[in-house]
């Protein structure tokens, strides 16, 4: 019988065969690898590392075939899971016949396609008999489990979950009785969390076209959150002057503490709870790596360049000098090492780069202790996209390594990493991009650099990674394939995959924890604009929840609060600050912030058999709010028609505290505004209430239809001339 290495020969030369450039022939040879690897684990062959490493060769050139012209996959199905190792998917799909499942996201393509085709074909329309008996039920016909969900959350039905009396924390996250705040942010890039989860570092894109960078600290364990009941509007009147009392207080006890003279950071205090600084980094460009350095109660932040430590404690002193909040305490230069950072135990920061890794040990840095600079000579400014002349960007070129490590294995360049304290080693990916790989490893940078295992079975590069102290073995990757996978890293392959993103998004954020010693796993993606909550024992998608028709980027758990946080982007705003791509918003009276205030507010529009159950038809729009084109979800999907129209920072935060969600942050799908629509795009949006119009008209035999039909055309005519 052929040994393991020379089965993987035969199959590498299958594939790199032209007659097998058939998408179902070549996914088929990818499953045969697995297998072949999985036979070697499962025999613990002594020849196991040959095989990983052979079998890592041949996935990388055929992930990287898949997405080349040649190959043509927009997205690589996922082809590492078995019968041992599950696939998980979500219960809600729709099928058209010769494509298969489709996403959610795109049925607003379909309904384009609705209002145009029976015009072309005759009056015959085969979308509408296909897709309308398999679209997503509208909230108040979906499970509701516990009268303390969210509006906010959509279940799937006929999900039993694995949750007991005996895991009430568990029962209370899988029942969605949260509380979901919103606060407005920079475009977010990524965030990371003390292991304390005292303090939380988020960096993002922000100023003229978002060329500057942004650090924001929020002060976890200084917050206080307010619970704001929504009722009548007398209560809320009076709630508000109270709150705005408090907030008079706050900034009163902020200004006292900018006042001191140890030159910290402002402290501002937020309508949701939070107490956070936002910091000017002082670094040239848009900086897209991050880490925290608890014991040190310092916050990271690396552009290609440079990277800065910030305090966010003021009661840790460095070489004799206690940084204020905020202080930007020191610069290293990392040019030739600009890959991820992570803190390592003794308080030593480590940048990857191509070939090798930096490392700088804190206790001998140079501070900037009075304001002076680090490094020899000043940093230039010259080539910075920055719009301030450089005015806002520090200039020291800050502290060499202490020591360098080159990786044991020629050529390897990681994208991204994350440290597994039980082992540690970091979890490390390539990024196609910079090294035309798709490598998932643990390296052993206090072992000379050495790759200690490799992870298979990705189909894209990884975006993210995920531990937990509920399991010491078990890790999550996110990845550009639009799948979450779990490993276990005694084990090569994956012992669960997830499909979040239905070959149609990336996973862009994921997130492994274990409320009650339940493993559940959170995903976020960009074009499904929701975070979705998965029972891993259950093997099953339980919920999702509205992100205010954001794309998420980051997810960060707090264990201690049992907390979810999430960073996401508004996809429907330039780089100016300018929304686009909205509509009219069709609002369900049941989905208004408060159900039935539309009444009150005086835009109800009149009464008639088409509404009287509480849904505005598809046509109607009150002319005032409006709702993103492209949206994943309409205004049915949820029980709060919530539309952020912003970045925003979402903590999710779940308790047995009377569930009263923070709508009031939330922004209801938003009103018509002049930056929503150039000129002519008004114009259209009118043209549109008059086809509208006379369409509605039609469709009820109108008894004065061809008078309206005459008006129309004649309006028609004159917009066209």
């Amino acid at each position: 019988m052929p040994s393991y290495l020379e089965r993987l020969e035969r199959l590498s030369t299958e594939l790199g065969e032209e007659a097998n450039d058939e998408h179902e022939t070549f996914l088929k040879l990818l499953r045969r690898v697995v297998s072949v690897v999985r036979e070697a684990d499962n025999a613990h062959a002594p020849d196991l590392p040959e095989v990983v490493e052979k079998a890592a060769e041949i996935f990388d050139d055929a992930v990287y075939w898949a997405y080349s012209q040649d190959g043509g996959f927009d997205y690589l199905p996922s082809y590492a899971d078995s019968s041992e190792s599950p696939l998980l998917k979500d219960s809600h799909v729709i099928t058209l016949p010769g494509i298969g499942e489709i996403p959610n996201e795109v049925l607003s393509i379909f309904d384009t396609l609705k209002g145009f085709l029976p015009s072309l074909l005759g009056g015959f329309n085969p979308l509408a008999g296909l897709i309308d008996p398999q679209r997503p039920k509208a909230w108040p016909d979906t499970p509701h489990p516990h009268p303390k969900t969210t509006r906010l959350s959509r279940f799937r039905e006929g999900i039993a979950t694995s949750v007991t009396d005996a895991t009430p924390l568990a029962r209370t996250i899988y029942e969605a009785r949260c509380e979901v705040a919103a606060e407005t942010i920079s475009c977010p890039v990524d965030a990371a969390i003390a292991a304390d989860a005292s303090a939380l570092a988020l960096i993002g894109a922000g100023g003229w076209k978002n060329r500057d960078p942004m650090l924001t600290v929020f002060l976890l364990d200084e917050n206080a959150p307010r619970t704001v009941k929504v009722e009548d509007d007398e209560e809320d009147k009076e709630e508000d002057e109270d709150e705005d009392d408090d907030d008079e207080d706050e900034d009163d006890e902020d200004d006292d503490d900018d006042s001191d003279d140890d030159g910290g950071a402002r402290i501002c205090s937020s309508d949701t709870g939070f107490r956070y600084m936002v910091l000017e980094p002082g670094l040239s460009e848009v900086a897209y790596q991050v880490a925290v350095d608890t014991p040190n109660k310092l916050a990271l932040i690396a552009d290609s360049h440079r990277i800065k430590t910030f305090s966010w404690g003021g009661d840790v002193a460095f070489g004799g000098w206690t940084p204020p909040r905020g202080a930007n305490v020191h610069t290293m230069n990392s040019k030739k090492h600009d890959g991820p950072i992570a803190v390592l135990p003794g308080g030593r920061i480590v940048r990857a780069g191509k070939g090798g890794a930096a490392i700088w040990n804190l206790d001998t840095l140079e501070t900037h202790r009075g304001g002076r600079r680090v490094g020899r000579g000043k940093f230039k400014v010259e080539d910075s996209w920055r719009d301030d002349g450089g005015g806002e960007i520090e200039r020291s070129t800050g502290s060499a390594p202490s020591t360098t490590v080159r990786f044991a294995q020629k050529g390897l360049a990681p994208a991204g990493w994350h440290l597994h304290a039980p082992s540690g080693h970091l979890l490390s990916a390539e990024n196609s991009h910079r090294s035309d790989k798709y490598g998932c490893y643990a390296l052993d940078l206090e072992g000379g650099g050495k790759i200690a295992s490799r992870f298979l079975g990705h189909g894209g590069n990884v975006n993210a990674f995920s531990t937990s102290a509920g399991d010491a073995n078990v890790f999550l990757t996110a990845c550009a394939d639009g799948y979450a996978r779990l490993y276990d890293v005694r084990h090569p392959l994956p012992v669960m995959t997830i499909d979040s993103g239905k070959v149609s998004e990336h996973c862009e954020a994921a997130a492994l924890v274990h409320p009650d010693g339940i493993p559940t796993v959170f995903t976020g993606g960009n074009r499904s604009q929701s975070i979705k909550t998965w029972d891993i024992r259950a093997r099953a998608l339980v919920y999702e929840l509205a992100t205010g028709n954001t794309a998420v980027h980051t997810l960060i758990w707090d264990d201690r609060r049992a907390t979810l946080y999430a960073g996401a982007e508004c996809d429907y705003m330039d780089r100016l600050g300018r929304t686009y791509d909205y509509r009219g918003a069709h609002i369900p009276r049941w989905a208004e912030r408060r159900p039935g205030e539309r009444m009150a507010h005086g835009y109800a529009g009149v009464e008639t058999d088409a509404n009287v159950d509480g849904y505005d038809s598809a046509e109607d729009s009150d002319g005032i709010r409006c709702w993103p084109k492209r949206a994943a979800h309409d205004e049915k999907a949820f029980g709060y028609a919530y539309d952020a129209g912003d970045h925003v920072f979402r903590p999710s935060s779940s308790s047995f505290v009377p569930m009263r969600c923070l709508q009031h942050l939330d922004r209801p799908a938003r009103h018509i505004g002049e930056e929503d629509y150039e000129d002519h795009k008004v114009y259209l949006e009118l043209l549109k209430k008059m086809a509208s119009i006379a369409h509605k008209a039609d469709n009820v035999n109108a008894p004065d239809l061809p008078q309206i039909i005459e008006r129309a055309a004649e309006i028609f005519d004159e917009a066209v001339n």
